[in-house]
């Protein structure tokens, strides 16, 4: 973890901006606030990444608790150019350097592309997939600073792990236990996705769910760690929602 810090003081040095990725299902959970204590007065960019899986209503609630902010959506391809945009707007049109920072899994190496235009920073769903510092040209004059994601949680902390995506549902046990604990927490997106009304009984929608999608064990039997660790991969993959933006 010091070597890690120590990169990360080196990008908030050299950066002229930095842009703060986080999940706009889950703001608050994603921030760092170690990491902005240390970024001091430097000018700093909200970037609320995933906009596509939260209503339009909540997009407005969340903007007012944290300026300045651009939403983006990786996967819809919205948002680069306001982001373009603001980048511009605080370097007043000079060359300048950004550092792109925030945890494993947000989609900091998707915010690169989305700026760049094309693909550039490699992207995959497991957490932890950028390893080091890369350095990054994109438009306008632009270098960015990519990092490797930013952890504040113990190994204890397994549910704010799993549901920020630092945690590969691969290695977690009891994976039913914590997939029950999301659908207590998201019914609505759970009911959706799963296709099944949530009568209060997470490990019942578990097993309704498991039988409906054949996710069984020999004999018949639902397959409670197979279909918990399933949902998990779907919330991480930004599967499981309440509604898509409008076009």
């Amino acid at each position: 973890m010091v070597n890690f810090w120590k990169l990360v003081n080196k990008v908030i040095k050299e950066a002229d901006i930095l842009l703060l990725v986080l999940d706009s299902r889950m703001p608050e959970l994603t921030r760092n606030r170690e990491l902005e204590q240390k970024i001091g007065s430097k000018k700093l960019i909200y970037v609320l990444n995933k906009c596509d899986l939260i209503p339009k209503d909540e997009m407005e609630e969340v903007a007012r608790k944290y300026s300045p902010s651009v939403f983006v959506s990786s996967r819809e391809k919205l948002g680069g150019t306001l982001l373009f945009r603001k980048i511009m707007e605080l370097s007043r049109g000079e060359p300048c350097i950004v550092g792109v920072i925030g945890y494993p899994n947000v989609g900091k190496s998707s915010v690169i592309n989305l700026l760049k235009g094309k693909k550039s920073a490699s992207i995959s769903p497991q957490s932890g997939h950028t390893r080091g510092i890369q350095f990054i040209s994109a438009k306008g004059k632009i270098k960015l600073i990519d990092t490797p994601g930013v952890l504040e949680f113990s190994e204890k902390e397994i549910m704010k792990q799993i549901m920020i995506g630092s945690k590969n549902p691969q290695h977690v046990k009891e994976p039913d236990y914590y997939a029950a604990k999301l659908i207590e927490q998201f019914p609505k997106m759970f009911e959706k996705h799963c296709g099944l009304e949530y009568a209060g009984d997470p490990y019942d929608f578990l097993e309704k769910f498991a039988l409906k999608s054949n996710t069984l064990v020999k004999g018949g039997n639902p397959d409670m760690n197979r279909i918990g660790r399933m949902l998990l991969q779907d919330w991480q993959k930004g599967k499981v929602h309440e509604k898509f933006l409008e076009n």
